[in-house]
């Protein structure tokens, strides 16, 4: 019982800004892995075209239009492509409208049997 009301007491001395800070940003999540749906984490490299140093595993971003970059490790066992495996592919900038409050799961889409089709996809948004 003692515990919970440290908890409450402490709650209550954090700042209303604290917990509303994530309902001002969206949050980007880049790193799950879905192979089954041929989708393979990124790692951003770029946001608006500016170096970005962000963890796979969520960053928040300030709302509104932005396009990101990045590079992507394609596990192909389970989707086939056409072609020799071997090479590098540009990845095109994924552009999208990020709204304050929402998880947006990002990921590089290798569904098609043509390389050229591979791009960066927002796959999933709560």
């Amino acid at each position: 019982m003692k515990a919970i009301w440290v908890v409450l007491i402490f709650s209550l001395m954090i700042p209303a800004q604290a917990w509303s800070a994530k309902a001002d940003k969206a949050k980007i999540i880049t790193g799950h892995n879905r192979a089954a749906q041929c989708i393979s984490p990124v790692q951003i490299r770029k946001i608006d075209g500016r170096e970005a140093a962000v963890q796979p595993m969520g960053f928040s971003l300030d709302p509104g239009t932005h396009t990101m970059t990045g590079s992507a490790k394609v596990d192909t066992s389970m989707c086939k492509t056409v072609g020799k495996g071997t090479g590098r592919y540009k990845i095109e900038p994924l552009e999208a409208d990020f709204e304050a409050g929402k998880t947006y799961w990002v990921g590089y889409d290798h569904g098609s049997g043509n390389r050229k089709d591979w791009k960066l996809v927002i796959w999933k948004v709560e």
